[in-house]
């Protein structure tokens, strides 16, 4: 009984003792202009074909400059971007041009449209926290990263099969004029 007091009196004291202006004070999670600490956004770049390519992808660079808007915004403008990130996604699902529609290209597509909804989960929840916040936005950036590098291996696989083709094509040409080159020189031989 006397420890309880003691450990009363003590606990009362500490609480009292402490003065208003040392207390830290932590932000409301519930404030939407809280602004959070998230990396920039660095892309992989793209090779001229392959930005061309997504330039005339509906909204692509919509999503790419939104998903970069982000670093910077408070909580109120990384909700209402999250938002947008979300319906740029499903439209660039619903309108992928047809020389994009590989299965690593969309496969790729599948997971940044996972990762953003997340992040928009994350940004929308009640109370935010931070760190979660933080690393749903590394990873969907690293899903786009990724959808970027997928889509440069395209149009790269696609330089060296046509440049196989062509040399391909030379070398058939090279053997048909070499095979009539022969019959013309054994058609000579045996007139002579």
């Amino acid at each position: 009984m006397k420890i309880r007091l003691l450990l009363g009196i003590l606990f009362f004291a500490l609480f009292f003792s402490c003065k208003e202006e040392e207390r830290m004070t932590l932000p409301d999670p519930t404030d939407s202009s809280t602004r959070y600490d998230i990396p920039e956004a660095d892309f992989i770049s793209q090779i001229d074909i392959a930005e061309d390519a997504t330039a005339q992808w509906s909204v692509f660079n919509e999503l790419k400059s939104t998903l970069a808007s982000i670093p910077k915004a408070d909580l109120r403008r990384i909700r209402t971007q999250s938002e947008k990130l979300t319906h740029y996604s499903d439209s660039l699902r619903k309108t992928m041009p047809t020389s994009l529609e590989t299965m690593p290209i969309k496969t790729r597509l599948d997971v940044v449209h996972a990762r953003i909804e997340l992040l928009n989960m994350t940004a929308n929840n009640l109370l935010v926290d931070s760190l979660e916040l933080k690393e749903n936005y590394k990873e969907t950036l690293l899903a786009f990263n990724t959808l970027l590098h997928q889509i440069n291996e395209k149009y790269e696989k696609d330089a060296i099969q046509k440049q196989g083709e062509k040399i391909f094509s030379h070398e058939l040409q090279q053997r048909t004029k070499d095979s009539i080159f022969k019959i013309e020189q054994a058609r000579k031989q045996r007139q002579q």
